[in-house]
């Protein structure tokens, strides 16, 4: 076979948004390692100070466009420099803002250009879903809902993260070739430490990493009051930070009266793996609804591969992640006292946290590993060539 140029195109910078480097960077490095050459096209307006840079990371050239002239001139940047790379495939990191521009503009060119590359899509999420939580303005919720429903319509093949958005996927473009391609793990740069031991500390520290979207506060507040009152000595530790002021205030207000609430904000890269090794067990609530039916939760692997036993609805990729023992998985409609009972199970069984934490390693490891990933999506690519 002979190697490939892939071109990705991003929609938006690598600095404060998961998407690109935690899925996109990893698959097209390990294509690179399978001899391929990748490069990663980003429109960095949530990063602008990163425009103009360039640089190689694991192989992979990363081009950040510059912002003069607004979104039509980056746009049109984007399309130059992919057809100066001369692909073979461009691969559409998400169907929305500028790499939706990108995508509607190549489907509208391709028929001059016999030459064009195959033109894939890439969806990890379902954006729709994001437009009261972000508090999109009415055009722009329908301009981007219009995006992602005609990018699924028009492209050569797509790769989806969870298997939600392959059933919505074969809804939309039924004849459309499709992979799942869910998000993979790395091993941590060191073998986690174990969490400390009981006595070590007043009581347990449960760890809620969160965007404060996963469950309503009043959810969140009835299972940590169970949880408080089956283990009083257990402290909730919150971390992460808030999508917007408002969800936090919101989430504060419910739980903060219940005591024993540590707040501790955004968590540098840097300090994830101690904050992990500190937790005692991990709590991955998540409602029954498109906007976590969609996703392939990159924390929860992270917190998985990490050694924290985590307790987890089984919903979408949170059920397949923690399957198999992987994780204590709750009914995606459990009460939330039935979540803080499970939780309760966990914590007073140190053998059975020591079980899952070591099984969730071997299993993410053999599954859900970037090479065997990228192998999948390599056979996807020559195959959709092939067509």
């Amino acid at each position: 076979m002979q190697p490939l140029t892939l071109v990705y195109i991003a929609p938006f910078g690598l600095e404060k948004k998961t998407t690109v480097w935690a899925r996109t960077l990893p698959l097209a490095a390990e294509l690179v390692c399978r001899g391929h050459r990748a490069t990663i096209l980003v429109p960095p307006w949530d990063s602008p100070a990163s425009a103009g840079q360039q640089s190689v990371q694991e192989g992979v050239h990363v081009e950040q466009m510059s912002l003069g002239g607004g979104i039509p001139a980056v746009v049109a940047r984007l399309v130059r420099r992919s057809a100066a790379l001369r692909p073979d495939v461009v691969h559409i990191v998400k169907p929305r803002a500028h790499a939706g521009l990108v995508q509607w503009w190549l489907w509208q060119t391709r028929r001059r250009n016999r030459a064009a590359p195959k033109l894939l899509l890439d969806v990890d999420d379902w954006e729709q879903a994001w437009a009261s939580i972000n508090h999109y303005a009415p055009p722009v919720a329908r301009f981007l809902a219009w995006q992602e429903e005609w990018g699924i319509r028009h492209a050569d093949g797509i790769t989806a993260a969870s298997r939600w958005l392959m059933e919505r996927v074969q809804a939309a473009a039924p004849a459309t070739p499709r992979l799942y391609l869910p998000n993979g793990v790395s091993p941590p740069a060191a073998h986690p430490a174990a969490a400390p031991p009981e006595h070590s500390a007043p009581g347990p520290r449960l760890l809620y990493f969160s965007r404060f979207v996963e469950v309503p506060p009043a959810w969140l507040a009835r299972c940590w009051a169970a949880l408080r009152q089956a283990v009083p000595s257990a402290q909730l530790v919150v971390a992460g930070q808030a999508l917007a002021p408002h969800l936090e205030e919101a989430m504060r207000k419910a739980i903060d009266p219940i005591g024993n609430v540590a707040w501790l904000g955004y968590i540098p890269p840097a300090q994830v793996g101690d904050l992990y090794a500190s937790s005692t067990c991990a709590l991955f609530p998540a409602a029954p609804a498109p906007l976590h039916q969609a996703k392939c939760s990159v924390r929860l692997a992270t917190a998985l591969m990490h050694g924290v036993p985590v307790v987890a609805s089984a919903v979408g990729e949170q059920a397949a992640y923690g399957a198999e023992g992987a994780a204590r998985l709750v009914a995606e409609n459990a009460s939330p006292e039935m979540f803080a009972a499970a939780v309760v199970e966990v914590l007073a069984s140190p053998g059975d946290r020591a079980a899952l934490a070591e099984t969730a390693r071997i299993r993410l490891s053999a599954r859900y590993n970037w090479p065997r990933l990228a192998a999948e999506l390599e056979a996807f690519y020559f195959a959709t060539i092939g067509d």
